[in-house]
């Protein structure tokens, strides 16, 4: 299965899978005459078979809760089962309780598969409760390990590469009911995390939350860095879970943290000593990567 967001080497065989609506991929072998004649590929809708990408206008009520009121007519392409998925899952995660793993463990990895769609992911980002909840999970030391890193990959999933998935997910934040916010959570999770598996899906999350600079601003006031130095020197499982998470680690400063290096080198000021800090983080990543 091929995800919208997902980039695919060249090469490769693509095709729509008309039963299921799913996109697919498959290395292309260079077959014989004979043999490509026997197997070439005829197209047939079956009539049994529910139509998929059914429009509003002649399938989808204009309350079913897949449909964006804000959208022209025209872009209106609704996936029924998809969208039932996704509500049914949304549903368990907002009302089931911690002591539910594993319905909320199935209930997470149905959203964090939807979400690498563009769509979905933003629908993700509007519902608050949801948002909340999510990291209220990632948060929270009553939570399972698989809950925290599947809160954590749902919500770095959705937010990943979607501007406008990010800045509605922001909304519900930073105000007289929740005062703190996405980055405050995010934070203090990774000074409390000890299983390598969640701090690097916590890294994700971070890095696709500093893609808003005023996110980023918060770390670093925050004392971010010295976060992040203290997450190198956390215990870990072994040497390839501690790789992986200073990959995410290394991966955070080339993204989002050296250009702000440079921006500070190119002012009069230095932006919240981060020049100096991203020298000790550097000097730690070098430490480790000799021992």
């Amino acid at each position: 299965m091929v995800h919208d967001d997902q980039h695919l080497p060249p090469g490769l065989h693509v095709r729509m899978n008309l039963a299921t609506g799913v996109k697919e991929a498959r290395l292309n072998v260079p077959e014989s005459d004979d043999r490509a004649r026997s197997s070439a590929l005829t197209v047939v809708q079956d009539p049994e078979l529910p139509v998929v990408g059914l429009t509003r206008s002649k399938k989808v009520s204009v309350d079913h809760p897949a449909i964006n009121l804000q959208q022209p007519l025209g872009h209106w392409n609704v996936d029924v089962a998809e969208s039932t998925l996704f509500t049914d899952s949304v549903t368990e995660v907002r009302d089931l309780g911690i002591e539910d793993v594993d319905m909320l463990l199935s209930a997470l990895a149905n959203l964090e598969d939807l979400s690498h769609s563009y769509h979905w992911g933003h629908t993700l980002a509007k519902d608050g409760s949801l948002i909340r909840k999510l990291y209220q999970l990632l948060s929270s030391v009553e939570s399972s390990f698989e809950l925290r890193s599947l809160a954590a990959l749902v919500l770095g999933t959705a937010i990943h590469n979607n501007e406008a998935a990010l800045a509605v997910s922001l909304t519900y934040f930073y105000n007289d009911e929740w005062p703190d916010g996405p980055m405050e959570a995010v934070t203090l999770a990774l000074l409390n995390e000890q299983s390598p598996m969640v701090l690097s899906r916590m890294m994700f999350l971070l890095s696709s939350l500093c893609q808003d600079k005023r996110q980023l601003k918060r770390f670093l006031r925050a004392d971010g860095v010295q976060t992040l130095i203290r997450v190198l020197d956390a215990e870990s499982a072994g040497k390839d879970a501690k790789d992986k998470v200073r990959t995410k680690v290394t991966n955070f400063v080339l993204d989002r943290l050296s250009p702000v290096e440079k921006e500070s080198k190119d002012s009069a000021e230095t932006v919240l000593g981060t020049e100096w800090t991203l020298a000790q983080l550097r000097h730690k990543m070098n430490e480790q990567l000799n021992t």
